[in-house]
Order: C-alpha cells, then structure tokens, then sequence
C-alpha cells in the first residue's frame, strides 16, 4: 500500500512538470529540460552597469536591425547665449557658410536618408557642418580618426580614404551615432558630447547632468563646448535660412549624379571620357578617390557620375 501510494505520488509530480514544460517551452520538449533559461529580472548578477543607460535595458536581439523608417523627433536645438554668439559669428561671414552649403548640397538629401534609415533625426547632418565645415579632405566631413573609421568599416588604403566621402562616411557616423544613443538613454546632447569625447564619456559626465543645460555646458571641455555650440547654430541657421539671406536648405530633392559600377583598374580618365565628364568633376564627385583609377583589388567600385551628361550608364570595363 505505503509503495502503491509513492509510485502515485512520483508519476503525479512527473505530470505536473511536464504540464508546465508545455506550457513553457510548447508540446515536443522533453521532460524538466527549458528552452529559455530563467529570468534574472530582479536578481543580482554580481556585474556593476557600465552606463546609466544600462539601469533600464532590453534584452538585445541576436543580430542587428535598422528601424523601420518613421518620423523621428528633431534634435532638441537650444538657443543659449552660446549658441546665438555662434549664431553671429557664421552670419557675420555668410558667404562662407553659404560656400559651405554649396559645397554639400549634392550629398545631403542622400546623408539625411541614410540617417533616418538609422532612426536618427535630419538636424544630425549639421554635425558635420560643425565638425569640418563639410570638408572633403583630410579626415572628410565627420573627421574621423583612423581607428574609428575602421572600426565601422571604412576602407583607408593607397587608393580610397572612404572617411572622405560624405554619404559612406555618414553611415558609420549614422552606425556611430545610433550606438551612443542608446548608451546614453536616448539623450540627444549626452549623444553628441560622447561623440566628441569618446564612449566612455557617457560615465564620466552623467553625474555632472542636470536641469540647467546651459550650466551644465560651462562643466565640458572647450572643445565639446564649441561642437555643441557651432552644431546647434548651423541647424538653427538652416531652419531660418531665408531670414537670414541663405539659400534655403532642401533635404529631399534628387541626387544630382547617378552611381556607375566601374571594373577595378579602370582609368578615371575613361569614365570621363565615356560620360561626357571631366575628371576634375569626378574627382569632385568621388572625394574617397585619391588616385585617377578605380581600386585594382575591386572587382567592381560604384563611382558617381554627374546626371547632367548624355552618355550611357553602362558598366565600364577595363
């Protein structure tokens, strides 16, 4: 009897977990085995969070993905006193700001989807206003340093320097950027302010964030200071370009150039020559080009070619 009653009581216990096996994992997995491992919500793992963001994180996804194109909320721009002397002083030589305008007009509408592909808002093109004047030497528009450029794929070699194309050094600045936000807990200045320090920044200046964003500014380093200052004045700028005597800021309008495939190891030359081109104008089209040939080790390297010509936009071979 006393045996009968602890085989009934076992085969009891066995079905009440596999009921809640089931219920867990789905019919098919086998007895006291769990597909997904307990919660560790409110227990302590023994780690100390690296940033204030961490205090309230999600549980990452096994690959990344972009967001689903949707209106994004602007950059939250402050005009502090700061900010409006900055104001004044582009204003003061506005022609230069409009060369500088000028010069990007070709490639914004094409940086801006790429931020938004990103989740990231439009006003972010001007931090790299602020960072170069929109630069396409040296270190290019977003002036990145030889390791970060690496680090989110741009190739530096004898041949390219892709830190110096505005729409492919744009997307590892979209990739960077969208990072440090949610490091930083969707804070937008806090975004910028590691940018311009560095990762760890976020730690080392959250203590010193509080309400009066404009005391908080006087605590950065100089430097940070007038990034923040200058990026700030040209969005604003931007946004009243007609009031200030700028030819308005258009976003949106169509590239002004198409993208050719090019065998590598063809003469520049010839793709002028086949487009109705010059090869200072694809020089000034395809800034990460620091030679007059497409890369030899690619076996085909898009290159932009105005669309004010009336060649073909076949593939080039050499």
């Amino acid at each position: 009897m006393f045996v009968a009653l602890m085989a009934a009581l076992v085969v009891a216990g066995w079905a009440s977990s596999r009921a809640l096996a089931d219920e867990v994992d789905g019919p098919g997995a086998p007895a006291g085995v769990y597909a997904s491992p307990p919660s560790l919500v409110g227990q302590s793992t023994g780690f100390e969070l690296e940033t204030p963001a961490e205090a309230g994180a999600q549980p990452i996804a096994s690959s990344y993905v972009l967001p689903l194109p949707e209106a994004v909320p602007p950059f939250p721009i402050l005009l502090s006193r700061s900010v409006r002397r900055y104001v004044s002083d582009f204003l003061n030589s506005a022609e230069h700001l409009q060369d500088t305008f000028d010069r990007s007009h070709p490639y914004l509408p094409d940086m801006v989807r790429v931020l938004r592909s990103y989740g990231l808002p439009d006003d972010l093109v001007y931090l790299a206003f602020a960072e170069s004047e929109f630069s396409k030497r040296g270190r290019g528009p977003w002036q990145f340093n030889y390791g970060t450029a690496k680090r989110f794929g741009l190739r530096i070699d004898r041949y390219v320097d892709e830190r110096r194309d505005p729409v492919m050094s744009t997307r590892a600045a979209a990739e960077y950027l969208a990072t440090l936000h949610d490091e930083a807990g969707d804070d937008w200045p806090m975004t910028v302010i590691a940018w311009n320090n560095g990762d760890k920044a976020i730690d080392r200046y959250w203590s010193l964030r509080g309400p009066n964003i404009e005391k908080f500014g006087n605590r950065l380093p100089r430097r940070t200071r007038g990034l923040l200052g200058r990026f700030m004045a040209v969005a604003y700028i931007a946004h009243h370009a007609d009031s200030f005597g700028i030819t308005p800021i258009k976003l949106d309008d169509p590239p002004a150039y198409q993208m050719l495939p090019v065998s590598g190891g063809t003469p520049l030359s010839r793709v002028a020559l086949n487009h109705g081109t010059t090869l200072q104008r694809l020089h000034e089209l395809n800034p990460a080009l620091l030679r007059d040939v497409v890369p030899p080790y690619e076996r085909s390297y898009s290159v932009r070619v105005p669309l004010d010509t009336h060649a073909s936009a076949e593939h080039v071979e050499f």
